[in-house]
């Protein structure tokens, strides 16, 4: 009964699911049943991604390790979504959270000044001083209707507020990919 909930939950196919097994046995080097964050490190095509590590993090952001149902899921977020696909977890809000926890550094539920800090300076590294990078952060937390008069403290932006700055966003293509 609990594969097929599973099996519901990612609405794979046979085939696929097959497919997804094997990719997962071969990131398994120790044979444990469950991949750790430098099983995810060692792929080559991915560990090139500026974003490679906060990706890895939002995988791995209840636990320090992954079983294969866990995988399955957490993959069925970058599916396209067709109506016949559509999980809690492949749909527009599923997407939109994966991203929110790419940029929500100390996981604590909002998006602070440093947890964008922390991500823009991985994509763009040292080529922004500190003084441009700052305001790009205020700039996108202000557009996030996130009040920025108050100290740091208080300066966050909340999943909603996110998820409404990409209203106008086709996330729902730029976050699918075919597997």
């Amino acid at each position: 009964k609990q594969w097929y909930q599973r099996r519901v939950a990612i609405t794979a196919g046979a085939r696929e699911i097959v497919r997804l097994y094997n990719r997962f046995a071969c990131l398994d080097k120790t044979r444990s049943g469950y991949l750790r964050r430098e099983d995810l490190q060692n792929i080559p095509e991915f560990s090139v991604n500026p974003l490679c590590n906060r990706v890895i993090e939002a995988f791995f952001w209840d636990s320090d390790e992954v079983n294969f149902s866990q995988f399955a899921i957490l993959l069925s977020t970058f599916r396209p979504i067709r109506s016949r696909t559509v999980t809690e977890f492949n749909n527009r809000e599923g997407k939109i959270r994966f991203l929110f926890r790419l940029y929500d550094v100390d996981k604590d539920g909002k998006l602070s000044k440093d947890d964008f800090h922390e991500v823009l300076t991985g994509l763009v590294g040292e080529t922004v001083n500190d003084v441009e990078m700052e305001k790009v952060i205020l700039r996108a937390i202000d557009e996030a209707g996130a009040d920025i008069t108050n100290d740091d403290e208080d300066t966050y932006v909340t999943f909603e507020q996110f998820k409404k700055t990409l209203d106008h966003v086709d996330v729902e293509t730029r976050l699918s990919m075919p597997f």
